[in-house]
């Protein structure tokens, strides 16, 4: 009698058994699909997060200005270097898709103690001659798409030597775009993208006296032959 209710009912209960992993399987493939369309298409109440970049010294920037020395005519050649460090303090990986940067001089008020100045222009303005502030070099072929990985920094830098009055401002700009892949869910179109200047008063390099220089960090200039 045992051997005989062990044959009639063990098919039923393997047919049980089956049809629950059956709809195990079903349930698992339609969780995965809802994951897949949530990554392709995200939710519109919750944004991505955001780019290695954060308020603080990340990235760090300074302007380091030097006076070359007066010419004939009054004016004098300045020494300009923008170095900025983007560290990637994330745990994702991120790819710098381009890089570039802007030059902009800013004329002062010919009389009067008293000086307007707008904002310098972004940095790849179609208005940028706005105003008191001209655009004089704007590059943004940057470099090669690179990646930053999680713990790792990357550095930009501009350079230029100018010839300008000791009455006019100079602003120095560094444009850059960033890039999270997402593996087989990547849309390479978005790109967060950021943008650091400085901006620095030519007459008080001149009249700080130092061969080195000074340095503007957070709007702050330092005299570097006194650090």
């Amino acid at each position: 009698m045992a051997l005989r209710r062990f044959l009639v009912e063990t098919p039923g209960a393997i047919d049980r058994v089956t049809d629950s992993l059956g709809w195990l399987v079903v349930l698992g493939a339609l969780a995965l699909g809802a994951l897949a369309l949530h990554l392709v298409f995200g939710r519109p109440d919750h944004p991505p997060p955001p780019p290695p970049g954060v308020p603080g010294d990340n990235p760090s920037a300074a302007l380091y200005a030097r006076d070359l020395g007066r010419l004939p005519d009054g004016r004098h050649t300045f020494d300009l270097v923008y170095d900025v460090v983007l560290r990637n303090g994330t745990g994702r990986p991120f790819t710098i898709v381009f890089s570039g940067q802007r030059l902009a001089l800013g004329d002062a008020a010919p009389d009067g103690d008293v000086v307007a100045l707008r904002p310098a222009p972004a940095t790849f303005s179609d208005h940028a001659n706005d105003g008191r502030w001209h655009v004089v070099h704007a590059d943004a072929s940057g470099r090669q798409p690179e990646p930053l990985l999680p713990g790792h920094w990357r550095a930009f830098s501009a350079h230029y030597r100018i010839i300008a009055r000791v009455e006019q401002f100079a602003d120095v700009a560094m444009h850059y775009g960033l890039h999270q892949p997402r593996g087989c869910f990547d849309r390479p179109g978005d790109t967060e993208e950021d943008a650091h200047d400085e901006e620095v008063q030519l007459g008080a390099v001149v009249r700080v006296h130092c061969p080195l220089g000074v340095k503007i960090e957070n709007g702050e200039m330092k005299s570097l032959c006194g650090l």
